[in-house]
């Protein structure tokens, strides 16, 4: 029971204390830059203060990213519809492949020419810090790199504000602020 209401006491303290809202991770934290489709660098900071979706895909997938690439056009859809001006950031989680040239060749594959539209790729320290910020898992499956279905609503702090987890979840959960 002293342990509980320990446990109990100490989540109450965080709860009131004023600077508990800053120890939440941000993706604007990480201070190493990324290149862009376009062989640019990029820190994630850019981002700060805009309406941002982020997922971590990599331009070869043929499973979990095809099922992601409809889910984020169906959001863009949606988006316009609704007249939000939305960032669509998607990281690579395949750093030893993914570079500029196969991010703007996945882009012409799918007539994609939106410039709300950023593809990056990190290392391999820093995209793995990134999905684990993210709550992104990956593993390999008979020579396939799997991962996790994951889009993320970032806050303007670059916190993670809302997240998909399941291709068949509304899109409320990521266009409507709460």
């Amino acid at each position: 029971m002293r342990r509980l209401t320990a446990a109990l006491l100490a989540l109450a303290g965080l709860l009131l204390w004023p600077g508990w809202a800053a120890a939440v991770p941000s993706l604007f934290s990480v201070r190493e830059p990324w290149v862009d489709e376009h062989g640019k660098l990029v820190q994630l900071e850019r981002f700060r203060g805009q309406p941002v979706l982020v997922a971590m895909e990599y331009s070869a997938c043929r499973f979990v990213c095809s099922a992601y690439w409809l889910r984020l056009q169906h959001l863009q859809q949606e988006a316009d519809r609704r007249g939000l001006d939305l960032q669509f950031v998607i990281l690579s989680i395949d750093p030893d492949n993914d570079n500029p040239a196969s991010w703007r060749d996945y882009r012409q594959a799918r007539a994609l020419r939106r410039s709300n539209w950023h593809f990056l790729t990190a290392s391999k320290p820093v995209t793995a810090r990134v999905a684990g910020l993210l709550g992104v898992r990956w593993w390999y499956a008979d020579g396939h790199l799997m991962h996790d279905f994951k889009i993320v609503r970032l806050a303007g702090d670059g916190s993670v504000d809302a997240s998909m987890t399941r291709y068949d979840e509304p899109v409320d959960l990521l266009l409507s602020r709460p």
